[in-house]
């Protein structure tokens, strides 16, 4: 299964050892989602016309339950199920995490802003 990081998990950032022994499959865009910053950490969430830069990562079930917890499944984020667009143009469903409380649009990151840094 494949899950798809935008904030702390990405490669360059502080969680990435989460993710350790997991495959990179590369780089990727998720469509319909727009990416703002919440804390120091930031979210997704639905947006018309948006999109986010993150990374694809090949992961098992132990992996799954271990960013589940990492995440706050349930509480702060919900696992969806996505599609996104690898960089040679390849599409991919992957898990990924959605952000379950309102957000202020003055912290909407746009698409030239990212990938997340911090």
């Amino acid at each position: 299964m494949y899950l798809f990081v935008y904030g702390s998990l990405l490669s360059h950032n502080s969680h990435n050892f989460l993710l350790n022994g997991c495959k990179f499959i590369g780089k990727a865009i998720l469509e319909g989602f727009g990416l703002y910053k919440v804390s120091w950490y930031p979210a997704i969430v639905p947006k018309e016309n948006s999109k986010v830069l993150g990374e694809v990562y090949q992961i098992d079930s132990s992996i799954l339950n271990k960013i589940d917890e990492f995440e706050d499944e349930g509480e702060l984020y919900k696992r969806k199920e996505v599609e996104v667009v690898l960089e040679k143009g390849d599409i991919l469903k992957a898990w990924t995490y959605v952000y379950l409380f309102d957000v202020d649009e003055d912290n909407y990151v746009p698409f030239e802003n990212q990938p997340w840094r911090g």
